[in-house]
């Protein structure tokens, strides 16, 4: 396990509840599950899955449904979902996205989401989601994206606030990957995904003396938007608005 993946278990392991309990987290779910296309005779993986609010959403419509995610207290927090929700067809592997421990051509749905600014390797990750999906299968991610002149402010302050985050993409940057590794057919929507600067802060871990930087860096943020998450007052409470894209191609036969 690199210095990467064990900053990513130490931070996951921590907010794992927190993360399961966010509201805006299953409220945009139906939204990912019609644009992947799910259909009943589907197999369908979930990569980087954390607390599987996704991959049972899917299997509700889906034949079957495989989560994996690097974290264990993520993947016990899903089976905890799992089992609130009694569903029988979702299978749950604890291990490493960058190499999918999957056979070729296996999954008809690959998706993912709120993953890739995670990623030291995003294309490598998608390389690997393309890889295990089925010809003619659909591939989506599901991420944060900014413009290019917003980028290195968030990125800097993100990072203060949770050290596995590497870098927030372009949602072009993410269409040129996608057409890279043979995807075809791409659509793209989005939306924007709202929270709170109290319960991000509930759920974030930072390093030691970073908590108030962080704080003052998004309440210095009201009416500038260098961050580009469009910082602002709800009921004299800060919240923000990440843009969210959703990018989905087919695998060519």
């Amino acid at each position: 396990m690199n210095q990467h993946t064990r900053k990513i278990v130490d931070q996951f392991s921590k907010q794992a509840i927190y993360f399961a309990r966010i509201p805006g987290h299953a409220e945009a779910t139906p939204l990912l599950i019609d644009s992947a296309r799910v259909s009943p005779h589907d197999q369908v993986l979930d990569v980087a899955c954390g607390a599987g609010g996704v991959a049972c959403e899917a299997a509700r419509i889906a034949h079957h449904v495989t989560g994996i995610d690097v974290t264990p207290a993520m993947i016990q927090q899903a089976k905890t979902l799992q089992s609130q929700q009694a569903l029988s067809n979702v299978t749950w592997h604890t291990g490493d996205v960058t190499q999918l421990p999957f056979p070729a051509n296996n999954f008809d749905v690959v998706l993912t989401r709120y993953s890739f600014h995670h990623f030291i390797d995003p294309a490598g990750v998608l390389a690997e989601m393309v890889r295990v999906c089925k010809p003619n299968g659909r591939v989506l991610v599901a991420d944060l994206v900014l413009p290019p002149e917003k980028i290195a402010a968030y990125d800097r302050m993100e990072k203060l606030r949770d050290p596995t985050h590497v870098g927030v993409l372009t949602e072009s940057r993410l269409r040129e990957l996608f057409a890279t590794y043979g995807l075809s057919n791409l659509q793209c929507c989005g939306y924007a995904f709202d929270l709170g600067l109290d319960q991000l802060m509930q759920a974030s871990f930072p390093n030691s003396g970073n908590t108030d930087h962080v704080r003052d860096l998004i309440v210095g943020d009201l009416g500038v938007d260098d961050l580009g998450i469009k910082v602002h007052l709800r009921d004299n409470a800060v919240w923000f608005s990440y843009p969210i894209a959703m990018v989905v191609g087919t695998k060519e036969a």
